[in-house]
């Protein structure tokens, strides 16, 4: 059934649902939500919290007016509190048409914080519905959107979708089910989706990662091994003729990651290898070498990364260690120059190892006898994208990398089936970064720091969350006020809107030592690595993840100089997640933290064409739920997988099936 073919659903909405990866009914009702807000606390005005959102039930008893102001219109009406005799001011700022929807007399259910401004109460740009409508006063699912669909046509939308359910994506028959305790996926979908109450909904959530996972462990023990493909590949090489050519030494984990790839890369059986490591562990450095070492045995290999900007510097720092070994390397993104020419010596074999963004993937890219890829931040690809590059040959082996931690509670028993290295340690010599949290309203005491550390010779990143808004916190506004502070210094912009060919100038600039200030969204997240630079300031930090703020943090410590990271917020109360940076720096602690806040982060994908549906949540995952999930594993391996619907497993896992690592 095609989306379209659902009420509500014509090519425009169609078109906004394919950006968010939904393409199918089955896409729809797979689209997990972000959240969950719980609107059932019911409240009355004069005993809310100001800081607190809470249903109430208001009846409309004033007219609307409108006021201009220097900020745009504010338009606001009243309404009245039966049950505590209370009169409320409605407002909403540069909406015209919202109080529209309300109609004198009548009762509507609002939810909202309430204020209290001189004896008057007052809402602000309420949620509101009418009293039969259920959008309020229940727990309401919260979804990623994008503009042009709400979070109520989505809800519609998923609605439809879960009347024609495709009862083949049950993975467990019935009597699977009874007897782990299980509820259907329908039943668990319905209640993500339209949660009855608190205790259901955490049930549901529950099961549906255990199902999830046991469908991943099922592919990989049993299709993905059926599946495996065989190759003829021997690599000969002196691994300590390589290592001395570093200008520093492998940690133990990394050598131990490094050896095991290059066992598994010679394997009879094409490889396909996880590796994961912390921010800053060196992972790049090891993928390198394997590179190097199929580029002796005249194989091809490509690496591909997330950005422009983190493409050139892989390249740049590492074009003299590639060409030592007398073998060539090139660039291939979407703006360097005679792509074409470039295009037909990758084909004629004249490139033995290529590093490039999604450009890689285009259909005029081929390759001589490409044996050899690796996806770097996979995490911010498409499963599409990822697999398109491993089908630019018919015997390629596969190394993903990434930083997000798999807790050991998982990884002890995923190592039994899947092929998985680990760097669990950071390069030698790496001091630890002193990490602050630095009041909006004090920023002066920031710029003094950072005076401190310029005078030293030292570089400065400072990031922001958005380009050009309103904020005052934006790249432009910052730069506005960096200009006007650090005269004397040389400070540039880095964003996403620039042309590509400004933005490799400005991080040649900057990795040279020309730039003293560079001010960033988080294209500079992952990857970057310029040693001179000491000192890593994120306004705003409060609207990040705590993952994000780790990667970013890690952009510096990469020298022999101390190095700072200033988290400046705007609401000094809110600084306990911030805390939680500023008291450590294990990459696995924080992520765990980080769920525990917002939920998300996965490992092992779920194959799916470049959306995030259906994606296991490890790191949230208590270990009763890991548990059952390899006690549920374990009994379908030992009674052959039984009642298990192996037809939909091996349909879900689609493109190229030996791919299943995010």
């Amino acid at each position: 059934m095609k989306l379209i073919d659902l009420k509500g659903i014509g090519p425009k909405k169609e078109e906004l649902l394919n950006k968010l990866g939904i393409y199918t009914v089955s896409d729809l009702y797979n689209y997990y939500p972000t959240s969950f807000e719980d609107r059932t606390h019911r409240m009355i005005v004069s005993k809310a919290n100001p800081d607190i959102k809470y249903y109430f039930e208001w009846e409309i008893v004033s007219k609307s007016y409108q006021v201009q102001t220097k900020n745009g219109i504010i338009t606001y009406l009243y309404a009245f509190e039966k049950d505590s005799n209370q009169k409320i001011k409605i407002l909403w700022f540069n909406d015209r048409f919202s109080h529209q929807k309300l109609s004198m007399s009548n009762t509507y259910k609002f939810y909202t914080k309430i204020n209290k401004n001189k004896e008057v109460y007052e809402a602000v740009n309420p949620i509101f519905c009418k009293k039969d409508e259920s959008i309020i006063g229940n727990i309401i699912a919260i979804y990623s959107l994008t503009s042009g669909i709400n979070q109520k046509q989505i809800s519609d939308f998923i609605e439809k979708a879960l009347e024609n359910y495709d009862s083949k994506e049950e993975i467990f028959d019935k009597e699977l089910l009874e007897k782990f305790s299980q509820s259907s996926k329908y039943d668990n979908l319905k209640e993500v989706h339209f949660p009855k109450d608190r205790k259901s909904l955490i049930k549901a959530k529950s099961e549906l990662k255990i199902n999830d996972f046991v469908r991943e462990l099922i592919y990989i023990d049993f299709i993905d091994k059926k599946l495996q493909r065989r190759q003829e590949l021997r690599l000969n090489y002196n691994l300590d003729n390589i290592l001395e050519k570093l200008d520093f030494t492998l940690t133990s984990s990394q050598f131990i990651s490094l050896n095991e790839i290059l066992k598994d890369a010679s394997d009879e059986i094409i490889m396909n290898r996880l590796l994961i490591g912390d921010v800053g562990s060196g992972k790049t450095i090891i993928a390198l070498i394997v590179m190097i070492i199929f580029g002796l045995n005249d194989y091809q290999s490509a690496m591909m990364v997330p950005t422009e900007v983190l493409a050139n510097q892989q390249f740049e720092k590492n074009l003299a260690f590639i060409e030592s070994f007398g073998l060539k390397a090139a660039l291939l993104t979407g703006s360097v120059k005679d792509k074409a020419d470039l295009k037909k010596s990758i084909a004629r074999g004249d490139i033995d190892i290529v590093i490039g963004t999604h450009a890689l993937i285009q259909d005029d890219v081929s390759f001589k006898d490409l044996r050899f890829v690796v996806n770097d931040e996979q995490h911010r690809f498409g499963v599409g994208q990822r697999q398109a590059l491993g089908a630019k040959a018919e015997s390629v082996n596969y190394l993903t990398m990434t930083a997000t931690p798999i807790p050991r509670t998982i990884s002890l028993r995923l190592a039994q089936i899947l092929d998985l290295s680990i760097i669990n340690e950071l390069p030698r010599g790496r001091k630890p970064i002193v990490t602050k949290v630095i009041a909006k309203n004090r920023e002066e005491i920031l710029f003094n720091e950072i005076s401190f550390n310029l005078d030293s010779g030292r570089q400065v990143y400072i990031v922001s969350n958005n380009i050009d808004a309103d904020d005052d916190n934006s790249v432009e506004k910052l730069y506005k006020r960096y200009k006007t502070r650090f005269k004397n210094k040389n400070i540039k912009r880095l964003h996403g809107n620039l042309k590509a060919t400004d933005k490799e100038k400005t991080l040649k600039d900057f990795s040279a030592g020309r730039v003293d200030i560079l001010i960033s969204t988080t294209v500079i997240e992952v990857g970057i690595d310029v040693a001179n630079a000491n000192t890593m300031v994120i306004y705003n930090a409060n609207n990040f993840g705590l993952s994000s703020l780790h990667q970013l943090r890690g952009r510096v410590g990469r020298g022999p100089y101390e190095s700072y990271c200033y988290l400046v917020a705007q609401n000094i109360k809110e600084n306990a997640k911030l805390n939680i940076l500023v008291n450590n720096d294990n990459g696995f602690e924080i992520a765990k933290k980080d769920f525990e806040l917002r939920g998300g982060g996965k490992i092992l994908s779920s194959i799916q064409h470049g959306k995030n549906l259906d994606q296991v949540e490890y790191m949230s995952m208590t270990s009763e739920e890991i548990e059952k999930s390899f006690e549920i594993f374990q009994f379908l391996k030992d009674n052959d997988y039984k009642g298990v619907n192996f037809s939909y497993i091996e349909k879900f896992f689609t493109y190229d099936r030996r791919i299943i690592l995010n």
